[in-house]
C-alpha cells in the first residue's frame, strides 16, 4: 500500500515499489526475486537513477567517510570519547589529533589539547557496532570539509535526525541553496544530524525556525517553495516543486 502526495509517494514496508529494473538502488531497499521492496516506513526518495527510502524515524547508522560532529563527554588513556548522538560513542586517538612522534600520553594532559565539552568535527574511520567508533581529524588534501575538522568553536548547533537530512539539503542542493539565499553565514551540516551555524544571531534565530518547519513538514510536498516564501527569496526555475 502507498499513499501518493502531488510529489512524493509515502512507502509502508513489505510493498512492492514501482522502480525501474535498471535502477540504482540505496538504503532500506531490498529486491526480493525480481521486486524491490522497501523496509521501513519513509519516504521514496530518486535522485537522478538512484532510489532510497528516507525513514520516518531512525538512529544514525555510521559510515567509513562520514563526516560526524560530536561533543567530548570523557577521556580515555589515548584519547577522547566522542558523543555523536547515536547507538555507541566515538573515538578519537590522541595520536591522530596532536600528530607528534614524541607523544607520549602518560606525560601530557590531554585537556591540553582537546578538553570535555569540545565540539569536534571528524571523519569516521571504522564503524563497528559493538564498540566504539574510530574517528580522525586528519582531512585529505581533496577533503571539502578539511576546515572543519578538529576543534570547531563559536558555532550555533542545532540537532535534528539524521533521517532529515535529505530533506534538509535537498535534490542537487536545492533546498540548502534556497537558504543560503536569505541567510549568510557558514553553515555545516554533519551526517549525524549535527548542523552548525556562524553568524548573525537572528539568522541562526531564523535557521532554526526553517529547519524546525522542514522536519516537521518532511512528507510535504512543494517543500522548497514553501521555504522559499517563508524567507521571502525567489526560486529559478527548476529549484521549487521539491
Amino acid at each position: 500500500m502507498t499513499k501518493k502526495t502531488e510529489e512524493h509517494i509515502i512507502i509502508i514496508p513489505g510493498i512492492k515499489l514501482n522502480i525501474p529494473k535498471k535502477a540504482k538502488i540505496r538504503e532500506n531497499i531490498i529486491k526480493i526475486n525480481r521486486n524491490y521492496i522497501s523496509t521501513l516506513l519513509g519516504l521514496l526518495h530518486q535522485v537522478n537513477n538512484e532510489y532510497t527510502i528516507i525513514p520516518y524515524k531512525d538512529i544514525y547508522k555510521p559510515k567509513p567517510g562520514d563526516y560526524v560532529v560530536g561533543i567530548v563527554v570523557n577521556y580515555a588513556p589515548n584519547g577522547w570519547i566522542i558523543e555523536l548522538g547515536t547507538y555507541t560513542k566515538g573515538f578519537l586517538p590522541a595520536q591522530d589529533y596532536i600528530r607528534d612522534k614524541k607523544f607520549n600520553p602518560k606525560e601530557v594532559e590531554l585537556s591540553e589539547y582537546i578538553k570535555v565539552g569540545d565540539i569536534i568535527g571528524a571523519r569516521v574511520v571504522e564503524a563497528n557496532r559493538y564498540s566504539y567508533f574510530l574517528l580522525s581529524t586528519r582531512g585529505e588534501a581533496k577533503d571539502k570539509m578539511s576546515k572543519y575538522l578538529g576543534v570547531l568553536k563559536n558555532y550555533y548547533v542545532i540537532k535534528v535526525s539524521s533521517t532529515k537530512l535529505p530533506r534538509i539539503i535537498g535534490k542537487k542542493g536545492s533546498m540548502i541553496k534556497t537558504i543560503k539565499k536569505k541567510i549568510d553565514g557558514d553553515l555545516v551540516i554533519a551526517q549525524n544530524g549535527v548542523i552548525l551555524y556562524k553568524g548573525d544571531y537572528n539568522n541562526y534565530l531564523l535557521l532554526k525556525r526553517i529547519i524546525n518547519f522542514i522536519v516537521f513538514k518532511t512528507f510535504a510536498a512543494g517543500l522548497t517553495n514553501a521555504v522559499a516564501s517563508m524567507l521571502g527569496v525567489e526560486l529559478e526555475e527548476g529549484e521549487g516543486d521539491e
